[in-house]
């Protein structure tokens, strides 16, 4: 049970590692707000992955396919994304100095947990890998399994997760300590640039 438990965990941080939305949005609120905001990203990512985690381990990934279902997700991803990125680069010229204001931190706690949620949720990234990697792995490390391995798996999917999660986190708290008020300005406006790519990348998508 150990090793398949350890295969969960590997999954999950093999897709949670990987830079994207999440990534970008929970170090841009990270560091105006410190360790809470950004844990709160990186939870409500959690619940958007483990939906998608749930959709491919019960074989109801096809729902994804329907048009409509895949429109809709993907119209809200975009304007997610767009408008996360335009409140990153304006937030660049609000403050030259990655300390921690009571002010700052409040704002940045304000939708921290619905919005990881929902760029989880919405992001193609995430849906096209459970709907075909991920789905596959998902599928391997629980056929033809006992009970007891199954929910081993899934422990150690939702053990990895969070293991990210808090790593990100204490990451993005950490590592501001020491960062340069230019250097801090800088990386808060690459992130909401990334935002706005991510989010112009998909509409492409949707439109081709």
């Amino acid at each position: 049970m150990l090793a398949t438990a350890l295969t969960g965990a590997m999954i999950a941080i093999s897709f949670s590692a990987p830079p994207g939305p999440v990534t970008m949005e929970t170090i841009r609120r990270g560091l105006r707000g410190g360790f809470s905001p950004a844990l709160r990203v990186q939870l409500g990512s959690i619940i958007g992955d483990f939906m998608w985690f749930l959709i491919a381990l019960i074989g109801l990934g096809q729902l994804a396919q329907i048009a409509v279902i895949r429109g809709a997700l993907a119209i809200i991803g975009v304007g997610l994304l767009l408008y996360l990125g335009f409140c990153g680069i304006r937030d660049t010229f609000k403050s030259a100095a990655p300390g921690v204001t009571q002010g700052s931190a409040i704002d940045m706690k304000q939708g921290a947990f619905r919005s990881g949620l929902a760029i989880s949720i919405a992001n193609p990234m995430a849906i096209g890998y459970w709907l075909s990697i991920g789905g596959t792995l998902v599928a391997t490390g629980v056929a033809g399994q006992s009970g007891g391995e199954t929910a081993s798996f899934v422990l150690g999917f939702v053990a990895g997760t969070f293991a990210w999660a808090f790593m990100m986190a204490f990451a993005v708290r950490f590592g501001k300590q020491i960062l340069h008020p230019n250097l801090f300005r800088t990386i808060n406006f690459v992130c909401g640039a990334a935002l706005m790519i991510f989010g112009i990348a998909l509409a492409r998508q949707m439109l081709s």
